[in-house]
């Protein structure tokens, strides 16, 4: 459950009402209720609409729980400096990885996953997420 509701719709409605985005950062924080666990919730947008990424942070560690990664032209090598390195092309998801661009971590891609199968654009990858995600407003 966001702990900023008013925040949270904001953050939905720049989403869904914006026509032309811009490169912006997103941020609120939700909270598992059930498990009393505070996430940062963070929507990163750039000019171009198929290249953005969504996320839950654990607020703790700062590692992500859950980070989508989206646009054809991204790049990720899992498995980094190993003799299993691997080139992931396109868009990817990063699950209970630490953060930071220069840490190794692995992904998989968006494919993999058939909620986001075939999803390219910010607008239906957010709605999306909050499900997959299972963030609610308030009550059961």
């Amino acid at each position: 459950m966001p702990t900023n509701i008013l925040k949270y719709q904001d953050i939905m409605n720049q989403i869904h009402q914006t026509l032309i985005l811009s490169s912006h950062t997103y941020k609120c924080r939700v909270k598992d209720v059930e498990r009393q666990i505070l996430y940062d919730f963070r929507v990163h947008t750039t000019p171009v609409s198929t290249i953005f990424s969504i996320g839950l942070m654990f607020d703790e560690n700062k590692n992500h729980l859950v980070r989508f990664d989206f646009g054809e032209n991204l790049r990720h090598v899992n498995d980094y400096g190993t003799e299993n390195e691997k080139v992931i092309y396109g868009s990817h998801v990063h699950f209970n990885s630490p953060a930071g661009k220069y840490v190794p971590k692995n992904v998989i891609p968006v494919g993999g996953i058939d909620e986001f199968k075939n999803i390219a654009r910010i607008k239906e990858a957010l709605d999306r997420f909050v499900i997959y995600t299972n963030i609610q407003l308030g009550g059961d």
